[in-house]
Order: C-alpha cells, then sequence, then structure tokens
C-alpha cells in the first residue's frame, strides 16, 4: 500500500502520536469557550421549557445570587399556583 506524506497508510486510524487529547479538544472547542450549558441563553431556555434542570444550571453559572434566589422564588411560586389550580380543577370535576 501506498504511504502518505506523513507516512501513513490510507485507513491507519490507530497511530497513538496522531492526535493528543488536547488538539482533539482544540478542534472541537476554541479556548477559553463557553460550553452550551454554561451560555446564558440555554439556561433561561431550560429555566422555561424544562424548570428543574433550568435550576440547577442557573445555581452553578456566574449569575449574581440575588438574581438566582429571585428567579428560584419566581419558579417555586408559580409551581405551587400551578399545583393549587390544578387541585381545584381535579376537585370540581370530581363533585
Amino acid at each position: 500500500m501506498a504511504n502518505d506524506s506523513s507516512g501513513r497508510r490510507a485507513g491507519d486510524w490507530t497511530h497513538k502520536a496522531q492526535r493528543s487529547r488536547e488538539q482533539a479538544n482544540a478542534i472541537v472547542k476554541e479556548a477559553g469557550g463557553k460550553r452550551w450549558y454554561e451560555d446564558n441563553f440555554w439556561i433561561i431556555f431550560l429555566l422555561v421549557v424544562f424548570w428543574p434542570v433550568g435550576l440547577v444550571l442557573m445555581w452553578r453559572s456566574g449569575w449574581p445570587v440575588a438574581a438566582k434566589v429571585v428567579v428560584s422564588i419566581v419558579i417555586v411560586a408559580l409551581a405551587v399556583v400551578s399545583f393549587s389550580l390544578w387541585s381545584a380543577v381535579q376537585a370540581s370535576m370530581g363533585a
């Protein structure tokens, strides 16, 4: 078989010196960049769509503590109101 300019044969991907883990990570993610779940857009999106995950990501992020507390209180209040409305509807349907 013919070798290429680096001395590897076609289909020879098992060389240990091919790429280090750091080089592979540099290709996927630029240095100093945020991961997708650290981005404010995704945190807010998940707070609206799937609030338990959004709350966890929000508390792990660099948001100010006051904002974290206010958002958490609002989400808990919305969950309580939603549950009480659901209970009232179930009670009225059963009676």
